[in-house]
This record gives structure tokens, sequence and C-alpha cells, in this order.
């Protein structure tokens, strides 16, 4: 009886410690579950990783959230960590950290901020609704659900105390009051809606009638809660700030509706001289005006919506080369690429943006050489053979290119060969690529037929 009677208490023992079993390891009693996301909100601070004790719950750039995960009601450890350039990969840096007791059926949000230097963590809490509970008891009850749910949290840090409005599209600031004010870090939480259009305006606090911000028309579903988020622009867009609207994972941006679109041209036709851009519904001066080839011009502002952009030889607009409709879109950076040879000049239109990251270099590749259908290109530190490594991009197709591909600050080489070969057509080129920096490499012809050209040049500042 004493051997059945202390197999009954391990039995009971091991029973109490498994129905205490939580997502940390802790022996506490687990009652519920809370709901855990993050966002990114620092500029140029690159790709970061959040983790809730050693699991990571998601990689973010700038502007973007992990989607939402669900653990037990109670205590973790929750941080964000970069891999920097002199770290070990296996020793990431941690940026910042909070230990956090999760409530059950609540909603957070830990909000990375601050610099590289000075990192911060701000955490927005609030009520985790039960989306999928209500539509089946509406299904149940034959009823429909008809609202939504919204909350607004603002983390522009270049941005002061604003009044937030959304209503229907059209209506003024004047006629209403804002849905909430908020100074920097502050969150407000869920605000209940009905479904619809709606518009979102942000003012200065207390200033209806100055605008810093105002969108196009949005829609917003029945039993979804989203996150409108405040965020500094970061060199995504020519707006003040960006607008992202952030549910379960990745927000979507909006555009501000009177931000202008900017738009610069690279001379990249071999042999047809300098050239001119007009907007074909006014020819009375060009948009870029004698543009050289091999030079990139400047920036130029335009109101946003589709041009018809033609492209002449140096005054003279009676030969008209080619033709391009941009659609330039509010808030966006374009550019445009003139390509091809005498005869057959050609345009091609990729939006980029001015962003940086702090820890690193950031390169973008165009190939506008027309006699190469395709090419490899190489961009390896200057000490690297190529003949013993595969190319850093292959088989680029002549009119197109890459975005942005980040580097460790350094000096490198850059060599151009025949797509699977390692016969050099172009390079090659040494340049120095600093961290904080944006530079665009484009191939192009050359004069010897056999045999491609490198321009390189460094983005235009913010």
């Amino acid at each position: 009886m004493r051997v059945r009677t202390i197999l009954l208490a391990f039995f009971f023992l091991a029973l109490a410690t498994t129905n205490g079993c939580s997502d940390s390891g802790n022996q506490e009693a687990v009652t519920g579950k809370g709901s855990i996301r993050a966002l990114h909100t620092v500029p140029n601070l690159g790709t970061v990783r959040f983790l809730i004790e050693e699991t990571t719950l998601g990689s973010l750039t700038f502007q973007s959230a992990t989607g939402i995960s669900e653990y037990d009601d109670l205590e973790y450890e929750f941080r964000f960590e970069i891999t920097l350039p002199d770290d070990d990969p296996e020793e990431p840096t941690e940026l910042v950290s909070r230990t956090l007791e999760v409530t059950a059926e609540q909603e957070y949000t830990f909000v990375l901020a601050g610099t590289l230097a000075s990192p911060q963590l701000y955490l927005w809490e609030q009520f985790g609704r039960d989306w999928a509970e209500e539509l089946s008891n509406a299904e149940e009850n034959e009823t429909e659900v008809t609202v939504m749910e919204v909350s607004f949290g603002h983390a522009a840090a270049t941005l002061g105390d604003v009044d937030i409005y959304l209503e229907a599209p059209g209506t003024s600031p004047l006629s209403t009051t804002p849905r909430a004010t908020l100074g920097y870090s502050e969150f407000d939480a869920a605000l209940e809606l009905s479904a619809g259009d709606y518009q979102l305006v942000i003012t200065p606090a207390g200033d209806p009638t100055t605008f810093v911000f105002a969108s196009n028309p949005f829609s917003l579903t029945a039993a979804t809660s989203t996150l409108i988020t405040l965020l500094d622009n970061g060199g995504y867009t020519t707006a003040d700030i960006s607008i992202s609207l952030i549910g379960s994972g990745s927000g979507t941006d909006l555009a501000d509706i009177n931000s202008s679109a900017v738009i610069s041209t690279v001379h990249a036709a071999l042999g047809t001289g300098p050239l001119d851009v007009f907007d074909i519904d006014d020819l009375s001066a060009p948009i870029v005006d004698s543009l050289p080839f091999g030079v990139v011009s400047d920036e130029v502002d335009l109101e946003s919506g589709t041009f018809n952009m033609l492209v002449t030889p140096e005054d003279n607009q009676g030969v008209f080369l080619t033709q391009i409709a941009v659609n330039a879109l509010a808030g966006t950076y374009n550019r445009l690429f003139l390509v091809g040879l005498p005869g057959d000049v050609q345009a091609v239109s990729q939006r980029y943006d001015h962003s940086t990251i702090a820890t690193h270099a950031r390169l973008q590749l165009f190939q506008a050489a027309v006699r190469f259908s395709s090419v490899d290109v190489y961009v390896v530190d200057t000490a690297t053979d190529i003949q013993l490594i595969g190319p850093s991009y292959s088989s680029v197709l002549y009119g197109t290119g890459f975005s942005y591909a980040s580097l460790q600050e350094n000096e490198y080489n850059v060599f151009v060969t025949e797509p699977g070969s390692k016969n050099v057509i172009a390079g090659p080129l040494n340049v120095t690529l600093e961290k904080s920096h944006n530079y665009s490499l484009v191939i192009t012809d050359s004069p010897n037929i056999s045999a491609a050209d490198l321009v390189f040049f460094e983005e235009s500042a913010l």
C-alpha cells in the first residue's frame, strides 16, 4: 500500500506541473492568452529582429510590423536585436528589451523607436477584440457585423502634437472634432466606427486649418482592427510624414494627396547627343534640359498624375525620339532611363527612394547596354578574383534593374561579364561605398561595340 500511495503522489504532482506549463517554461497558472506584435519606426536602422525569450517572432524593416502572436498570460522578456557589420552572426547586438507580464485578452504593440545610438521602446496596449467570435455569433443569430475599430499611434519623431481626423471623404476638420490628439510616442486605444470609406487628415494640435497630411479616400472593412500609425517619411516619400495602416501583419501605406511627385532622368543612350525631356502637354520649357550622356539630372517636382514624357534632341522639338507615360503618384520618387542607340532611343521608368541605412551603403543597378541582351555583374572586395566566385547579379536583362542592395562600407571593384562567362566586357571600376549613402550603377553601351561601360553616381541627399 505504501508503494501505491507514493506512485499516486508522483502522478498528481506530475499532472499539476503539466497543467501549469506555459510558452516560457514558467510554472505559474495560465488563465488565457494575450496578443503580441512589434513595429519598427526607426527610419535608417535597416533590418531588426523581434524576439520573445529566445524565439524570433519576425524580422522587420522600417514601417513594417510583425503578425500577431498569442502567448499565455505569464511573464516574458521581449527584445529587439540587430546584426551590425562587426558583429559575430551568433552574437547580435541587443537594441532594447523589456520584461512584461502578459494579461489575457490584451493586445500589445512593441514599438522600436529612437536611433541606433539611442534606441527606445514604447508599449502600446489595448483590449484585443475577437472578431472571429463576433462573426460566429452574428451568423448564429442571423445578424451582420457592420462595425470595425481603429486605434492611433504617433511614432513620427520629427512631428509635434497633432489632431487626427477620420471622417467621410471631403469632411472639413472645421466641421467636426478630432478622433484623437497625440504627441510623439502616444497611443489612443480602439475606437469603434461603422465600416466604410474614410479620409485621414492630420493637423497641428488646435489648428484645423493647416494640413500636415491628407489621404486619398480608403476603405475600412467590417470586423477588422486597424492601427493607424504616424511615422517619419524615412526617405520613402516626398510628404512630411508617412502613414501606415497596420492589421495583423505589415502595413499598407497611405499617400498624402497634397504631396508632389519627383522625377530625375539618366541619359544612357550612347551616341544620341544631349537630350531634352518635355511634358507633352507643356512644350514651353523642358523638364530636363540638354542632358549629356552618362549624367543624371537634378530632381524635378511634379504634381501627381500621369505624364506623357517626350524625349527630343537638344533644342530640337521638331524631332520626337521617344515617348513614355509616367504614372507619378503623389509622394513618389521616379527615375526615367533614356536608353538605346541613335535611331532607336527608348525610355524606361522606375520608382526608387531616398531611404538610407546607418550601418550600410545601398547600391542599385540598371542595365542600359542595348548591345548585350543580358549580363552578369560582380561587385566584389578588391582582393577577390571573380574567377573563383559566382556573380553578384546574374543574367541582368537589358532595360531592367535591381532595387537597392545593402553592402558593407568598403572599397569594391565592379566587373560586368557576358552571362555565364568570365569574359569581362566592362570594368574593373573601383568604387568606395560609405554607410548612410545611396549609389547607382548604370551599365551603358561603349564606343567599342564588343564592350560595355559603367556610369556610377551617388544619389542626391535628402
